[in-house]
């Protein structure tokens, strides 16, 4: 097994290694050292001075904010409610008035008559033998089914029943007429006409 042949010289091998006596003494060691602790110290104290002071200042910003920005003093004024009022009855004696005569009582008025509703009427017109008085109720509940209800086709039976008792009479217009009578009175009058018609 042949040597390994020996790397040759480094150019940079002078200049990396150290001088020799280039050594420092204990002393100079120590000395460093005492410094380089004393700027750690320092640095470490100026960060936590720092970071105090930052707090400190953000606290000092908030406080101010809030000072600037408080809302104003509203005064706050007390009224007295108004006093309660009691009302207290008091009994006061009254002497009593001498009797007197009774005053005459007014004359009896004749009982009130209730309107009729459209089919009380109706029924009392069926029940009727005078043919002129069933009429007028007839008419009577073909105007309250209208106007009250406006039930049309009742209305239109009662005064077909109407038109039915009166016969021929019945047929002339009268300014009391409701629209629905007046337009069954008209049909009733052309049926008659157009029937003498054909008859004639």
């Amino acid at each position: 097994m042949s040597n390994p042949t020996p790397d040759p010289p480094d150019d940079l091998d002078a200049l990396l290694t150290p001088p020799p006596g280039a050594v420092p003494s204990a002393d100079l060691r120590d000395a460093i050292f005492r410094q380089t602790g004393r700027a750690l110290a320092r640095a470490q104290l100026v960060r936590r001075v720092v970071g105090v002071g930052s707090v400190a200042a953000v606290f000092a910003a908030g406080g101010l904010a809030g000072w600037v920005g408080k809302p104003e003093r509203v005064r706050v004024e007390l009224v007295a409610a108004p006093a309660e009022v009691v009302v207290v009855p008091v009994v006061v004696p009254v002497p009593a008035a001498p009797p007197t005569t009774p005053a005459p009582s007014p004359p009896e008025m004749p009982p009130r008559v209730e309107p009729m509703s459209a089919s009380t009427a109706e029924l009392r017109a069926e029940q009727l033998d005078d043919p002129a008085e069933a009429a007028r109720l007839y008419r009577l509940a073909g105007d309250k089914y209208l106007n009250d209800g406006q039930d049309y086709r009742n209305a239109a039976r009662c005064y077909r029943l109407f038109l039915t008792r009166t016969g021929d009479p019945g047929l002339s217009p009268e300014p009391g007429d409701t629209w629905l009578l007046t337009s069954l009175k008209n049909a009733a009058f052309k049926e008659k006409r157009d029937v003498a018609k054909t008859d004639g």
